[in-house]
């Protein structure tokens, strides 16, 4: 019994032995492939902060490789940090931006802009964003932007004048020294990121041009002042207006009045333009012009039958487009009704 249970023993360490080295070398299978880290995106260098309409707005170009040097193609969005120096408030998450979102950020170009509005004045405040693949991988850090949070400038002094023109909009409002100003417009009822005025207003005035006759269009007026490298700009003055087409047509050509039986026929040649509403014909009886037509006629002739008193009667004709703007006079012509 001793032999046969050193021999059992002797052939149970054989195969615990081959059992281990199979382990150790496969027994020549593969095993399961090590994944490889995924990549992870690249830091952001140019966060920055604006205050605009009285609150603080953060942007940063939006980063498009991986540390790796690839295209970034998982990228999810954004967490943003907020710290307070001056409060012992350490960096802690703001906000967590998620591309798939419509809300809480908006893009435009490269640029992705958020807001903060919960400040103090004479606090300090740090702020740093990761970017975030889909997975909830967060990349490197980005530069610290701070800023030392005062009162934004108030509201310009008001009213703001408006004059409007042919496509075009003029306001202008009370300078105030020490303040450069700039002019959002409202389109589509969308918040406007960035103003219509290219550079700063020095002067309190402003003509927006390439405008839609009748729209109406919602205006902010903003003060601006530059302090410590940071453009602080406050909330707007607000103003509506609506161009229109103040432009007359042309004066038609070519009037020529003559009898014709018991009636003056006034005839014309047709004026040019894509909004003519029609056209008046006046007549004039001791030196005073009498309008004939009660709504301007769309043709090119006008027949006058009220003519028996008068030994003879002088007509001209303007024309008239659809925003009710009438044309100088045409040349006067003159016709004899009684020799």
């Amino acid at each position: 019994m001793r032999l046969r249970d050193r021999s059992i023993a002797k052939s149970l360490t054989f195969v615990l032995s081959l059992g281990i080295l199979c382990l150790i070398i496969s027994c020549g299978k593969k095993g399961n492939p090590i994944p490889k880290s995924l990549p992870v995106p690249g830091g952001i260098t140019d966060l920055s902060g604006e205050v605009k309409d009285g609150v603080l707005f953060l942007s940063f170009t939006m980063p498009t490789k991986n540390k790796d040097g690839s295209d970034i193609v998982n990228l999810g969005g954004f967490r943003i940090m907020k710290g307070c120096s001056s409060c012992s408030a350490a960096l802690g998450t703001l906000k967590e931006i998620h591309l798939d979102d419509t809300r809480g950020f908006t893009i435009q170009g490269n640029k992705l802009y958020i807001y903060d509005d919960d400040l103090a004045p004479g606090y300090q405040y740090s702020y740093r964003v990761h970017p975030v693949t889909k997975k909830g991988m967060a990349g490197d850090a980005s530069n610290v932007f701070s800023i030392q949070w005062q009162e934004p400038p108030s509201k310009p002094a008001g009213p703001v004048s408006v004059a409007v023109n042919d496509g075009v909009v003029e306001l202008s409002w009370q300078q105030e020294d020490g303040y450069s100003y700039n002019a959002y417009r409202h389109d589509d009822n969308a918040y406007p990121l960035f103003p219509v005025n290219r550079e700063l207003l020095a002067k309190p005035f402003f003509v927006d041009t390439g405008l839609v006759n009748g729209q109406k269009y919602l205006y902010d007026i903003r003060k601006v002042k530059d302090q410590s490298g940071v453009r602080w700009e406050g909330e707007g003055l607000r103003v509506e207006a609506t161009p229109r087409d103040l432009t007359p047509p042309s004066v038609p050509l070519g009037v020529k009045a003559e009898k014709r039986g018991g009636a003056a026929r006034v005839s014309w040649m047709a004026s040019e333009g894509m909004d003519l509403a029609g056209y008046n014909v006046y007549r004039l009886v001791a030196g005073k012009a009498q309008r004939l037509t009660k709504t301007p006629v769309r043709e090119t002739s006008y027949i006058d039958r009220d003519i028996a008193p008068y030994r003879y009667l002088s007509y001209y004709v303007t024309s008239v487009d659809l925003s009710g703007n009438e044309s100088e006079p045409s040349t006067e012509s003159v016709v004899v009704l009684k020799e």
